[in-house]
């Protein structure tokens, strides 16, 4: 009777097992949406003005890729996923300076009027 009940609870734990090996589904789109991520925030300017951001992305990527090579889906999900983050981070750091350097342009601009305007006055 014993050995019934051993072999049924044997039974149980390698169901149990080889369902927790088989689970976590490999992060196709993650690994898909960091790597869209990145390309928009290099696209966005990223290298020249949020380069430590992108880097870090990019460096998570990297390891997100390795962690699929070895199969440890659930790192790979959670590191691509920091690396879209990181390079949407990138990506707003990059257009936010994009958006100062045009302000100062314009306010540039506005000052270059403003002295021509008041050389005109002086005449």
């Amino acid at each position: 009777m014993y050995k019934s009940i051993y072999k049924s609870c044997f039974a149980g734990v390698v169901a149990l097992s080889l369902c927790a090996c088989s689970g976590t589904p490999k992060p196709r789109t993650e690994i898909a949406l960091s790597n869209t991520a990145l390309q928009n925030a290099e696209v966005a300017g990223a290298k020249e003005l949020a380069p430590i951001e992108l880097r870090k992305a990019q460096e998570k990527q990297s390891l997100a890729d390795s962690a699929m090579s070895r199969e440890k889906y659930t790192t790979a999900k959670q590191l691509s996923e920091q690396a879209a983050v990181d390079a949407e981070l990138a990506k707003a750091k990059s257009e936010a300076e994009k958006s100062r350097m045009a302000v100062k342009e314009v306010e540039d601009s506005i000052n270059l009027i403003r002295t021509e305007l008041n050389r005109g006055d002086d005449q």
